[in-house]
């Protein structure tokens, strides 16, 4: 993909068991966000619960250097991005995106440009219906030609409390959806674009399980990537 050369379909082995998913996600990613690099001063790439997601450091030498990388988090975790990435590449806004509005603070730096793409990574589960409806819309609202690329659990999975993050964590999914085009049908204004299966790539285990899941629910997996484009 990068330099004429076709990304291995193979999780490197060196990656912890919790880096396998982000780096398997990574992969459909890229071709996104490269193809939003295809016009450097009409690319801007924002990333709603950033985290500490290193990824413009990542691509630095893969996407031109006038792409805009914006990120949006709660204050305590700006503030800790602050700290422990001080060479940032991204700017970053400290937003919650379940209140109206908070988008506002990122349209000056957005402007007229219209090659918007929104990476909502490991966020929209937390959302209850509402909020997720509500961000849907704030989002088409602030940039109305976007890409949104999100992942999501089936509604089965993510309400169960069942979920290792939720065991070791503490904390709560609140919505899932049945595939790209559920997601898709939660807010007005979204087209969908395809869906892409992340479990399957992990292990030949994982493999199994999706396969069986997918039987069992008709089709639908337990978790995947979707890709959603913003309507006129």
């Amino acid at each position: 993909m990068y330099g004429g050369t076709r990304p291995s379909r193979r999780v490197p082995p060196h990656l912890p068991r919790s880096a396998h998913v982000e780096h398997l996600r990574g992969r459909y990613r890229r071709p996104w966000l490269e193809r939003c690099g295809h016009d450097p001063a009409d690319a801007v790439v924002v990333s709603v619960g950033i985290g500490l997601d290193t990824r413009a450091e990542r691509l630095a030498g893969a996407l031109p250097a006038s792409v805009t990388r914006l990120g949006v988090d709660v204050p305590e975790v700006v503030r800790l991005r602050a700290e422990l990435l001080p060479g940032d590449r991204s700017r970053v806004f400290a937003a919650s995106i379940t209140e109206p509005g908070w988008a506002d603070q990122l349209l000056p730096h957005v402007g007229e440009r219209r090659g918007v793409l929104v990476l909502a990574e490991g966020v929209l589960t937390y959302l209850d219906p509402a909020g997720l409806r509500a961000f849907l819309a704030s989002c088409r609202s602030a940039f109305p030609a976007a890409e949104l690329v999100a992942d999501f659990f089936r509604p089965k999975i993510a309400l169960s409390g069942r979920h290792p993050i939720v065991k070791a964590t503490g904390a709560q999914f609140r919505s899932g959806v049945r595939g790209g085009r559920g997601l898709a049908a939660v807010a007005p204004g979204w087209q969908w674009i395809g869906d892409h299966r992340v479990m399957e790539r992990i292990s030949a285990g994982h493999r199994a399980a999706a396969g069986l899941f997918r039987l069992l629910a008709l089709g639908v997996p337990a978790y995947s990537a979707a890709r959603l484009r913003a309507t006129p």
